[in-house]
Parts: structure tokens; sequence; C-alpha cells
């Protein structure tokens, strides 16, 4: 019996540019570059976390991290609007120097990008730019029984430690 060959047919749908979708863009970049433009994002992200003390990142410590190779973090950009970043620190783990690990610092999509590609591209990104800085591991920190902690659980992630926080 002969196979025909398949016939496949796309339909390009026309309409005006402002209804499509834009490219988002994810840049490695300094971290202490960025606060200033992150702020926006940086202050709703701490919103969120609700940690009890106030928000005052420390540019000099960021950028002396990058500086020493230490930490990077990845912009999402669309169309020259940050939408959301993740801040990865990368070094030997200190009970074995042959294992470098990638541990997050912070990792932030605005609300109306979190159903979107947007989380999961940003991840990505942050892995493949955490491999190629020589990690073997990467730890995302995130709440327990978050949306957040399931999409982990779903790209291979399990969770590994647990931190509790006392104030004193």
């Amino acid at each position: 019996r002969r196979l025909r060959p398949l016939r496949l047919t796309v339909r390009v749908m026309a309409g005006p540019a402002s209804t499509l979708p834009a490219m988002v863009d994810y840049r490695v970049v300094n971290p202490a570059e960025w606060i200033g433009r992150a702020m926006p994002l940086l202050q709703a992200h701490w919103a969120e976390l609700s940690m009890g003390f106030e928000l005052d990142p420390d540019a000099q410590t960021y950028q002396k991290l990058h500086e020493a190779g230490l930490m990077f973090a990845v912009a999402a950009v669309d169309a020259d609007e940050l939408v959301g970043y993740a801040s990865v620190s990368v070094s030997p783990h200190p009970h074995n120097r042959q294992v470098v690990f990638a541990i997050s610092d912070a990792l932030f999509v605005v609300p109306e990008r979190r159903g979107s590609l947007v989380p999961a591209r940003l991840m990505k990104s942050a892995e493949a730019e955490a491999r190629a800085r020589g990690a073997v591991r990467f730890m995302w920190a995130c709440r327990a029984g978050t949306p957040l902690a399931a999409m982990l659980e779903r790209h291979g992630y399990a969770p590994a430690e647990q931190y509790v926080m006392k104030e004193f």
C-alpha cells in the first residue's frame, strides 16, 4: 500500500499589529545596574512576600557579587517594559567545592503575565545561564503550596529544604 504525502495548510490571521503579542526578550544582566529600572516590580514583589521589614536593595553588594562572578539576573523585557526578573547566586557548595550550586535570590513576574509562558521561559533562561557558569544543581526559593511550587514540581524540581524564620 502506498502512502499519500501529508499536506498541511497554515492559515495566518491578519489583524492590527497592536493585537499581536510582542516578543519577550530574556536578557542576562548585572542586577546592580537594573535595580532602579526594576524598583516598581521589586516593590510589588516585596508587598507579596510580606517579609516584615522595609525593602532597601543594596546595589553595592549586588555589584560586588556580580563582579566576583557570584550573581547574575535575567530580565524579561517586552517592548522595553520589564515584565519579570530572576536573580541568582552561583557558587561552589561549601561542603564540596566540586558541586556548583545556583540558588535563586528572587523571582517575580507581573501578575498579568503569570498565566503565560513568561515564568517558565524566565526560569529556563536563568537555568541555562547558571549551567553555563558551571552549576550542576539549581534551587528555587518559593513558599510551599503556591502555584510556583506546583509549577516547579512539574518541571522536575523536588522539595529539598524548608526554611523557617524568627525575628529577634
